[in-house]
């Protein structure tokens, strides 16, 4: 019940997109606007929120980043060497990239971190989290920038990913982390940035309800189930098989309990952004979700 209640909220406010696109109350041209809001706007905002809180100076703080890139880093790495053994169209292969790295670790996993496990294990998991929300983002900026562009040098691509307003966010969350001093006024900024980052979860999944009416579930479903797989089984194993050879003195629970968390809905903004198979990550996001009723109890039941 408990899990049912932590992701009811996500089916609801898809639900208030689909209905309001069905009785005609927004226009499907709200997507790219209300789309475009979030990756300049609320997306960078809760980056740059989340890496804001971050004490990069403390010693556990600095560990459980390190845990967590090479988990994040090593499973992307293996889902972009087998799409470029399949032929298969780039832009497709950078569809399945970003759905199957990039997981729903805020507004799923921080709760279900807190009722596994209690409080005391939350602030491992928010520094978890934001590791396996954002990194996997710039590195599927980085694999789209690549599938999608005819230059391939090097030079080129590192110019363009560093002008991603993603990466800015980042740089600059992580440079305001060393400013995080007890005044009023930083403070306000803070939270202004926090209030707009708060929006992001929640205009996605409007604007997938609204995306979603009128496309059948039905279309390529094979390789909707084939993608919610990879981000539901295949990262959860790569994490435990990582933790258990190379982390054996660490407490991998967290670590593999956010890496079974569904398609995140932030994956949408990015595939209306780079024009992307929408249908794809569109359907990828609702059946991981659906499926993770099944999937994250499984992976409980191991701890």
């Amino acid at each position: 019940m408990s899990m049912f209640l932590i992701t009811l909220p996500i089916f609801l406010i898809v639900a208030a997109g689909w209905l309001m696109r069905k009785f005609n109350i927004v226009k499907e041209s709200w997507i790219s606007v209300l789309n475009g809001f979030a990756y300049y706007v609320s997306l960078p905002a809760l980056i740059i929120a989340s890496f804001w809180d971050i004490n990069f100076l403390d010693k556990k703080s600095l560990e459980i980043i390190l845990w967590s890139l090479l988990a994040v880093s090593a499973f992307s790495l293996i889902i972009f060497l087998l799409l470029s053994i399949f032929k298969i169209k780039n832009d497709l292969k950078a569809a399945i990239f970003l759905s199957a790295t990039v997981g729903n670790t805020i507004y799923m996993g921080f709760p279900l971190v807190s009722m596994v496990f209690g409080e005391n294990y939350l602030s491992k998991g928010v520094l978890i989290g934001v590791i396996y929300l954002v990194i996997p983002l710039l590195i599927s900026i980085f694999a789209i920038r690549y599938w999608h562009s005819n230059d391939h040098s090097l030079s080129r691509q590192l110019k363009d990913f560093f002008k991603n307003p993603l990466m800015v966010s980042v740089c600059a969350g992580i440079v305001l982390s060393f400013v995080n001093f007890d005044i009023a006024a930083i403070n306000s900024v803070k939270k202004s940035f926090a209030m707009l980052g708060a929006t992001a979860s929640p205009v996605a999944l409007f604007t997938l309800g609204e995306f979603l009416y009128g496309k059948f579930l039905k279309k390529n479903l094979e390789l909707v189930f084939f993608v919610s797989s990879l981000k539901l089984v295949l990262f959860p194993l790569a994490v435990i098989f990582i933790s258990f050879y190379f982390f054996k003195r660490v407490d991998f629970k967290v670590l593999t309990l956010l890496s079974s968390m569904p398609v995140a809905v932030t994956t949408f903004v990015i595939a209306e952004k780079f024009h992307l198979n929408k249908n794809l990550v569109g359907n990828s996001i609702f059946i991981s979700t659906v499926l993770s009723f099944l999937i994250i109890p499984l992976i409980l039941f191991l701890f």
